[in-house]
């Protein structure tokens, strides 16, 4: 059975099902819903992992616009932590209480930087090509801050773990840009890796507006609608890289 075909439509279906689910406020069927993305995509990604690298890389691929592709390998054991820590995220965030959001904040934090590990080991940093991620990055840094501003006022003793928690998707974000500025792996970045980051970074800024701003279960459906698709373009980045699709 190839795992890699059902899970990935499972995910988008499920998906669907659950923002459904947020958006008639059946706030206890949602509970069912959520907790089976991530392991959806773990399945989605299992025939990538188990695929040793090196026979994918025998033979030099390009990518559409006849670019060769990267052929350095990654840490198979920290994509598996990265989507098993956003996992746990979704779940400590499933429920209220201070103590459970900064579980989940602890989290997907450290699913951020496994993702910067990952995208380093997949274009490592280079200087001379810095210039365009970290100015996207500032970008980032920036409607952060617009963020904080609205919701300050709310945060208590979270201030401090929040604007650390946003230094740490903007690194996530640079190191995804990254990927998209060498041509040699400019291919998943601009398909994949950089789609997620932003798509991860509008996800938790209206996540945090709709938690210590207002509270609206539209746009906690949106929240969800873009963290879904931010983790499938990433899921789906790192299958195609490790299979050279």
């Amino acid at each position: 059975m190839n795992f890699r075909k059902i899970a990935a439509p499972y995910y988008l279906l499920v998906l669907m099902i659950h923002c459904i689910f947020l958006g008639l406020e059946w706030n206890l069927a949602s509970k069912f819903t959520k907790p089976l993305l991530m392991p959806l995509l773990l399945i989605y990604l299992y025939g990538a992992l188990k695929a040793p690298f090196h026979q994918q890389t025998l033979i030099p691929k390009t990518d559409p616009n006849g670019n060769p592709l990267s052929t350095r390998p990654i840490n198979k054991s920290i994509v598996i932590l990265a989507f098993a820590a956003s996992w746990a995220g979704d779940l400590f965030l499933m429920f209220e209480g201070q103590g459970l959001f900064i579980a989940g904040m602890v989290s997907f934090m450290t699913a951020h930087i496994s993702y910067c590990y990952l995208f380093n080991q997949i274009q490592p940093f280079r200087r001379k090509n810095a210039l365009y991620p970290f100015l996207l990055g500032a970008f980032v840094f920036h409607l952060g801050t617009d963020v904080m501003y609205i919701i300050m006022d709310n945060l208590g003793d979270l201030l401090i773990p929040v604007y650390l928690y946003m230094f740490v998707i903007t690194a996530m974000a640079i190191f995804a840009f990254m990927t998209m500025a060498v041509k040699e792996t400019e291919y998943w970045g601009k398909y994949f890796f950089a789609p997620g980051a932003a798509f991860f970074v509008l996800s938790d800024m209206m996540l945090a507006v709709n938690i210590f701003a207002f509270k609206d279960p539209f746009l906690g459906v949106w929240v969800m609608a873009t963290y879904g698709i931010a983790q499938y373009l990433i899921a789906k980045g790192f299958c195609s890289y490790l299979l050279r699709s």
